[in-house]
């Protein structure tokens, strides 16, 4: 295998992004596990505790209705004295309406999990939530340990110039990029191309051929329902986004706020709806084209992600845009032990020079965390933080406890070499919230292994693989899918100096902005459901001239502005 390259294209100065916590902490040998905080978040102390519920607000689509009995979360009450209750909010796609009711009604929270920069800016004003330097100092030890470049970045970014710390970032120190996870890129059912006698497709009009063979293949699933190449759901906010998550990718780019793309290889804003010839566009035009072939399911303008989800499960798709949005229809198909059908990678006109991967995130996730002054249980939520920023805690919630799916061997966590039963499947963490609660983000336990510790034995991944994906790995001698990629120079890209970016409600074009965000929830379906290349041409044409008269050059020239300023704090912060 060719030994992997990064490129790192970033926004941040190169010595505030390295990852020097996680690798020169001097943690004791006991296995990589952190020293026990003051907040006794060790196991085994061997001290009866109190066991406080603390309610939590995570602002993501879906919270799993197993997490509060899942062992790990009785790990965590065991270890820490802690019992999690996602009650204030679990899921549905409205987590910023929800939060904002919450405000209004003064009944927030233990804790906030949240990724809306503009609802996190409300409870920073008015004066909602906690400075918790003080409670860094007592009982946040892992956290300054460990995730200090986080802490940095949040007081610079996120304290309105008090230089205070009142949001914790999720993940600190995730570089994202792991060979069992394809987020980036299409994936189609390996079993239908080759069935059709087509090559792996190179381009978008490739693909759109695929799909009309796949269908021809398999116009329904065994059970009659018809199928589709794929389902976007429109009904989600922003569920737009869905439509260019490849392309972008493909060539280098990310999707960030004020309606731009961040470029990463000149590490500029460029124009995402706005100019005629982008990789938005060249991906409108083609899922217009599957409109029209009658491949894009019917019911696209009125679905949620999950809906997607289950039918991808439901093998009614033949195209995922990730494995994540069409619900992982690998482990349905492994689980029922079939032989024939499968998903595998799509690479399409991904540049040839590097791949991007995933997003580097050396200062935190979009999650942040805060504690509402009215909670009654600062010190144990801070107890929490502290957990999930050490080793031992953040390992715990990637993998479970000890003796499910690992155990140590000689000192070093390893993986079942047996297939996991259903059970021991609910208990890896990176399947429920783990991505988002986990505050120590470093792949790389001080001691030499990964965090996530399936990652340490490549040699067993290839069981939980389909049938497709093991010839797809053979075919290009490949030991996983996703090794492509490890051939080719990866970009890592960090768009912290973006993020924190908030368009303030006096601000003269925070309407223009919301004005913006609810033509695009309301006509980039309308575009992609033209009848044919005229109508499309002349929808592109009109949908253009609208975003302009509303105002998008001006909005996005803020957010040009915003970034430049953050530079700025960076580069005094590092004085």
């Amino acid at each position: 295998m060719k030994k992997k390259l990064r490129k790192s294209v970033t926004v941040l100065a190169a010595s505030a992004l390295v990852f020097t916590a996680a690798c020169s902490s001097d943690n004791s040998s006991n296995g990589g596990q952190a020293s026990a905080p003051a907040s006794g978040a060790a196991s085994g102390s061997g001290e009866s505790q109190e066991v406080v519920t603390l309610k939590v607000f995570i602002s993501t689509a879906n919270v799993p209705t197993n997490i509060i009995d899942n062992p790990q979360m009785k790990e965590i009450e065991k270890r820490i004295g802690v019992k999690l209750d996602f009650s204030p909010y679990t899921g549905g796609g409205d987590a910023k309406q929800k939060l904002g009711t919450l405000i209004a009604a003064n009944e927030l929270p233990d804790l906030i999990y949240n990724d809306d920069a503009e609802t996190n800016n409300l409870l920073l004003k008015n004066d909602l939530i906690l400075p918790l330097d003080e409670l860094i100092k007592t009982r946040g030890q892992e956290l300054d340990k460990n995730i200090k470049q986080g802490l940095d970045y949040s007081r610079a970014m996120f304290s309105n110039d008090t230089k205070q710390i009142y949001f914790v970032p999720n993940i600190v120190g995730d570089e994202n990029v792991y060979p069992s996870g394809y987020d980036l890129v299409f994936q189609l059912r390996g079993d239908l191309l080759k069935k059709s006698g087509l090559s792996d497709p190179k381009s978008f009009d490739e693909l759109l051929q695929y799909g009309i063979e796949a269908n021809k293949l398999e116009p329904q699933t065994e059970d009659g329902q018809k199928t589709y190449l794929t389902g976007i759901p429109f009904a989600d906010l922003n569920g737009f986004d869905y439509v260019d998550w490849n392309q972008a990718h493909y060539q280098g780019k990310a999707l960030v706020k004020g309606f731009s793309y961040f470029d990463m290889e000149t590490n500029t804003l460029k124009p995402r709806f706005s100019d005629p010839d982008n990789e938005f566009w060249q991906s409108m035009a083609f899922y217009n084209k599957v409109f029209q072939a009658g491949l894009l399911d019917p019911e696209s303008a009125t679905m949620k992600g999950q809906q997607v989800q289950d039918k991808g499960k439901a093998l009614r798709y033949h195209l995922g845009i990730a494995n994540w949005q069409i619900g992982w229809p690998n482990n349905e198909i492994v689980d029922k032990k079939d032989m024939v059908r499968g998903f595998i990678p799509a690479m399409l006109n991904v540049r040839k020079d590097y791949a991007q991967l995933r997003f580097s995130q050396p200062v935190g996730g979009s999650m942040k965390i805060s504690i509402p002054k009215t909670s009654k249980h600062a010190d144990k939520a801070m107890d929490f933080l502290n957990m999930a920023a050490s080793f031992e805690g953040a390992e715990l919630m990637w993998n479970g406890p000890e003796g499910y799916t690992w155990n140590m061997v000689d000192g070093k966590p390893v993986v079942k070499a047996e297939e996991l039963t259903e059970e021991e499947k609910k208990i890896i963490g990176k399947n429920y919230l783990a991505p988002l609660m986990i505050v120590n983000g470093h792949r790389k336990n001080p001691n030499g292994w990964f965090t996530r510790y399936g990652d340490n034995s490549p040699e067993l991944w290839t069981k939980g693989y389909s049938e497709p994906e093991k010839e797809y790995i053979k075919e290009n001698n490949l030991e996983y899918p996703t090794q492509i990629f490890d051939q080719t120079e990866v970009v890592i890209a960090d768009t912290s100096l973006i993020d924190p970016v908030v368009m303030d409600s006096s601000n003269s074009l925070a309407t223009n902005e919301t004005k913006i965000s609810n033509y695009l929830n309301t006509n980039v379906a309308k575009v992609i459901y033209s009848k044919n290349d005229a109508d499309f041409a002349a929808a592109k044409e009109k949908f253009i001239d609208d975003l302009k008269k509303l105002g998008i050059d001006e909005v996005m020239e803020f957010y040009k502005a915003g970034m430049e300023a953050n530079k700025a704090k960076l580069a005094e912060l590092q004085q």
